[in-house]
């Protein structure tokens, strides 16, 4: 089988389109950070670069969440087995920690990127 000019051509906008996409998965998407917190009734952003413990309302009760030095973590929530405080703090972009059983959602959002893996892609 003899390729063709449009079968070189083909795989140079494929390459093309791969190498846009892994340019964009690098590059930093904003110069500071926010953490987003969603919880069964809100959803709030924060600045990365405040220093602060917010209590997020579940059915369960409050998780605690604390914001500090550019990181995030869970500092104490009512569910049962504390996977989300075993995580500690998360410092990338597109880092995130979820209490399942309390229904709150922690994701810290732009900023430098952080590892690129397959949920990238």
């Amino acid at each position: 089988m003899r390729l063709r000019s449009l079968d070189y051509a083909a795989a140079a906008v494929a390459l093309a389109v791969i190498g846009f996409f892994v340019v964009y998965a690098h590059s930093a998407t904003g110069e500071s950070g926010s953490v987003r917190i969603q919880s069964e009734s809100s959803e709030h952003l924060y600045a990365v670069e405040i220093t602060d413990r917010i209590a997020v309302p579940g059915p369960l009760g409050d998780t605690i969440v604390e914001i500090q030095d550019g990181q995030v973590r869970v500092l104490d929530s009512p569910c049962r087995d504390k996977v989300c405080m075993h995580v500690g703090w998360v410092s990338r972009a597109g880092s995130w920690i979820a209490c399942l059983p309390n229904r709150v959602f922690v994701r810290l959002d732009g900023g430098p990127p952080g590892d690129v893996d397959a949920q990238t892609f």
